[in-house]
């Protein structure tokens, strides 16, 4: 009998480990060159250029807009932070109206400076997440106005992208691409990737002229580059 409840405890050890042990894989991390073996904690910087992008409200036409760039650095193996993406090309779709943050030109928003962090959409596909740096994950992302002041918009919350890119489960089994694209999704104003595992969902959101917040959804593609180019690996 106490053999056989010995076998059991150490069968339940034995799960105990393992859960674990997958639990820790599925938590992404970033790493250098410099620091192969090791987790890297310095900041690297990047570069980043924006395809074709929209914002759509559930209930209000898309502002899109052709393209952009972007910059930013990792501050830990985990976070990124001075975030910050340049759209150029912006307007609301279907009325000719051109969108801008304040003080810049026709067709330029700014998104206000953001922090980022790398977590796990699934046990295979890592993501970031981007939100307002001061205010936290529900703060405002950007404001911006269209037609010269009639329509104003202000984002808010966070928005998740899948990251391509990312090998093995630890820096010594990993890889260094020469860039990793960060694509966000969405549905009729539904963020594809709403959370990371094990975590609660965040839906960004947008207000048109002072009215009520509503889900709102991003979509672009973003390849992003670390300077120097091939010098930050992203584990699974």
């Amino acid at each position: 009998m106490k053999r056989t409840r010995m076998m059991g405890l150490l069968l339940i050890a034995v799960f105990a480990i393992s859960v674990a042990a997958t639990s820790a894989s599925a938590n992404p991390i970033f790493y250098t060159k410099a620091a192969l073996g090791e987790t890297a904690t310095t900041k690297v910087p990047f570069t980043a250029t924006l395809g074709s992008a929209f914002l759509e409200p559930q209930s209000k036409s898309k502002i899109t807009c052709t393209g952009g760039t972007a910059v930013g650095e990792t501050a830990s193996t985990t976070t990124t932070v001075k975030n910050l993406t340049k759209f150029v090309g912006c307007e609301a779709a279907g009325t000719g109206l051109k969108c801008n943050s304040a003080g810049k030109g026709t067709g330029e928003i700014d998104t206000k400076v953001l922090a980022g962090k790398l977590g796990a959409i699934s046990a295979t596909v890592p993501g970031i997440r981007l939100f307002d740096e001061g205010e936290g994950p529900g703060g405002k992302l950007a404001e911006f106005t269209c037609g010269g002041g009639a329509v104003s918009v202000v984002v808010r919350g966070s928005v998740i992208g899948s990251l391509s890119g990312a090998a093995g489960t630890e820096p010594a089994n990993g890889k260094f691409a020469s860039s990793n694209k960060l694509t966000f999704a969405e549905t009729e104003g539904k963020q594809k990737y709403q959370n990371f595992l094990s975590e609660a969902p965040e839906q960004l959101e947008s207000s048109t002229n002072g009215g009520a917040f509503e889900k709102s959804g991003q979509s672009v593609v973003v390849t992003i580059k670390s300077v120097p180019s091939g010098n930050l690996g992203i584990t699974k």
